[in-house]
């Protein structure tokens, strides 16, 4: 895995996690909002505190004093306000910021050095061991990414021991006693540099890998839902789909909305005889072309669904009784032209047909829901019995007014 801990025995350190193109793009955006409001603080703070130690030049380096204002707020000043304005600007990639923010700190770190070195002030031996603040800042204290602060800090290193022999009254046990301080400020940060970067790459690979489990799960999830809600047969829902249709309906609409709805129960006429004389096989074809014929004829709006067997149900959430009937007819009309071989319906008709029992009221409730698919019901044995190939729509009855209505049939009378 990615986020696994591969330790360099030479140093006892994890090593970075091998990020990919895709991920290292990520894990840059994802630190963007923050590297850019602390940059931006870091700037403000080394700044002020760069320029104060203009104090300590005129405490301690007198015959320098007037270079080293003029380069601390002639130079490096516009140089941090210069890196400021930059900061903010939000298009800008957050490791640019890092590194003009370290070019502003290694400027910082020359302009120091140059002023030390035009001094011939003895105590400028003592100041000089300063320069390891400029290893602590391009690493501790600006946290950039450990590549971007191991080349800052071979660059201050390289400035610092550049100047260090025009420092005034350097001797060769100066230079070691200053390498003693020096060198294990540089590994040792490094060290911090490398642990710090190491543990936030740690921390973002593992809160992506979180997250892509988390939208894994999602969509498995989402998947089984659809798998336990449809028929794998004709793609329709089933009747887990229907009842979360429903729930889904009440939930978005008011029940007042809902008392103008319609459910149409449609079966297949004969499908019994057409399975024992054409096979399983054709009947799941047949099954497939009359879902498919249905689907076709009925607006997004209405939910067509395969109850089990032969029976299929459409619900459809605003319908008129016209609206109802319409339908109906349309559905029925839609599978006869399909003109399905049936040569053993035991009538004239030989052809696959449906027949359609309709019935409209409130779906508000599951007791409303019950007894208007009761009345579809009734309406479609009255089809069959008439017949087949046919639909009826069933005339409201009192129990079914008062759930259109909404309130007992004893307040109604009054």
């Amino acid at each position: 895995m990615t986020t696994a801990r591969r330790i360099h025995p030479w140093l006892g350190l994890a090593a970075l996690p091998r990020l990919s193109a895709s991920q290292a793009d990520a894990y840059q955006r994802s630190r963007t909002a923050e590297r850019r409001r602390t940059l931006s603080g870091l700037t403000v703070t080394l700044a002020f505190l760069y320029l104060l130690y203009a104090a300590v030049d005129v405490l301690i380096l007198g015959d320098v004093v007037l270079l080293s204002l003029g380069l601390r707020f002639g130079l490096i000043l516009p140089l941090a306000l210069a890196l400021f304005w930059y900061q903010a600007a939000p298009a800008r990639p957050i490791r640019a910021k890092e590194i003009a923010t370290l070019a502003v700190a290694i400027a910082g770190n020359l302009v120091w050095c140059i002023i030390l070195a035009a001094s011939e002030n003895v105590a400028v031996l003592d100041y000089y061991y300063a320069a390891v603040v400029f290893q602590m800042v391009v690493t501790i204290a600006l946290r950039p990414g450990f590549d971007l602060a191991f080349q800052a800090s071979l660059v201050v290193a390289a400035i610092n021991y550049g100047f260090i022999g025009f420092i005034e009254g350097v001797t060769p046990g100066y230079v070691a006693y200053h390498l003693a301080i020096y060198v294990p400020c540089f590994v040792l940060t490094l060290i911090g540099a490398h642990q710090l970067e190491s543990e936030r790459q740690r921390a973002f690979l593992q809160l992506h890998e979180n997250e892509t489990l988390k939208r894994e799960l999602s969509k498995q999830n989402d998947a089984l839902l659809r798998l336990s809600s449809t028929d794998p047969l004709t793609q329709l829902p089933n009747r887990r789909g229907t009842e979360a249709e429903i729930a889904r309906l009440r939930r978005v609409m008011q029940p007042h909305e809902l008392e103008n709805s319609a459910l149409l129960v449609i079966d297949i006429d004969h499908f019994k005889a057409f399975n024992d004389a054409y096979g399983h096989g054709a009947g799941d074809e047949c099954l497939k072309q009359v879902a498919d014929a249905m689907r076709q004829q009925l607006p997004g709006t209405v939910h067509l669904a395969r109850l089990g067997g032969e029976e299929f149900l459409a619900v459809l959430p605003i319908a008129e009784r016209a609206h109802a009937a319409v339908l109906a007819e349309l559905l029925r009309g839609a599978v006869s032209a399909l003109a399905i071989a049936h040569g053993h319906t035991g009538d004239e008709n030989r052809h696959v047909s449906i027949s359609i029992g309709a019935a409209c009221g409130s779906i508000a409730t599951e007791a409303c829901l019950s007894r208007l698919f009761e009345a579809a019901d009734t309406a479609l044995y009255a089809a069959k019995a008439e017949g087949r190939n046919r639909w009826r729509l069933a005339e409201p009855t009192e129990s079914e007014r008062e759930c259109d209505l909404g309130r007992p049939a004893t307040d109604a009378a009054a």
